[in-house]
C-alpha cells in the first residue's frame, strides 16, 4: 500500500512539474485562451487513453507502472480545477466570453477524441506487442 502511494506521488510530482514548465514556456492566446493548461489536458488525455490501453487484459504495463503513470503522472500533468477556473474567468470578462465557449466545448470534445484516439492506438500497440509480425 506505501509502495503504491511512493509511485502515484512521484508520478504527480513529474506531471505537476511538466504541467508547471508548460505554464512557464507557453503563452496564453489572444482572448485570454490558457493555451498552457489546453496543450496539457489534451497531451494527458491522449497518453491516458494509450497507457489504460496498454494495461488492459494483463498488457505491457503491470500495476505499478499504472500507477505511476496514469494516476500519478498524467493526473500531475492534467488539470480539471485550473480548466474550469479558466473558463469561469474568461466568462467573466465579455471581451473573451466567446474565448471562453471555445476552450470548454474544445476541451471537452477534443479530450474525449484524445482518449478514444489513445486508446485505439494503445490497442494497435498491445496487438503489435502480443504478434510482433502485425
Amino acid at each position: 500500500m506505501l509502495k503504491d502511494g511512493i509511485l502515484v506521488l512521484i508520478g504527480g510530482g513529474i506531471g505537476a512539474a511538466v504541467r508547471e514548465l508548460l505554464m512557464l514556456g507557453v503563452a496564453n492566446l489572444p482572448g485570454g485562451f490558457p493555451m498552457p493548461i489546453f496543450i496539457a489536458n489534451m497531451t494527458a488525455a491522449l497518453l491516458i487513453g494509450v497507457l489504460s490501453a496498454l494495461t488492459i487484459r494483463g498488457g505491457v504495463i503491470g500495476s505499478g507502472g499504472k500507477l505511476l503513470l496514469t494516476t500519478g503522472l498524467m493526473g500531475g500533468l492534467s488539470t480539471f480545477s485550473s480548466f474550469v477556473w479558466g473558463t469561469h474567468q474568461m466568462l467573466a470578462n465579455p471581451a473573451e466570453q466567446a474565448s471562453a465557449v471555445i476552450y470548454l466545448v474544445l476541451g471537452m470534445v477534443a479530450g474525449f477524441l484524445l482518449v478514444e484516439s489513445g486508446l485505439w492506438l494503445g490497442g494497435r500497440l498491445m496487438r503489435s506487442h502480443i504478434d510482433p509480425a502485425r
